[in-house]
């Protein structure tokens, strides 16, 4: 048997902030399509607050015991945001961006 690798590169691989854990930095590459108004408003407000393409981010706290909030630096500013936030924000792991 051949071991798999856990993480995959290619562009098929999307991954999000809210699979993230403590400690992790990522690129922001872009957000999700908003499907509804209440997700056009979560869009709005994470563009807002600085999660825009390019940016560099760190998860920097998760509550216990669901991970759920997770605290989430971007720039200078630290912010909670809920897992089904975070996983509108598209990125790319810090450790694929070298490959």
């Amino acid at each position: 048997m051949s071991h798999q690798h856990h993480a995959k590169h290619g562009a098929s691989t999307h991954a999000h902030l809210g699979q993230l854990k403590k400690g992790d930095h990522a690129t922001v590459t872009g957000l999700n399509t908003a499907h509804n108004p209440e997700q056009q408003a979560i869009k709005t407000r994470l563009l807002e607050l600085g999660f825009a393409p390019g940016e560099q981010i760190r998860v920097v706290a998760e509550s216990f015991p669901n991970r759920d909030p997770m605290a989430v630096r971007v720039g200078n500013s630290t912010f909670a945001l809920r897992r089904l936030e975070a996983a509108m924000i598209q990125i790319m792991h810090a450790d694929v961006q070298a490959a």
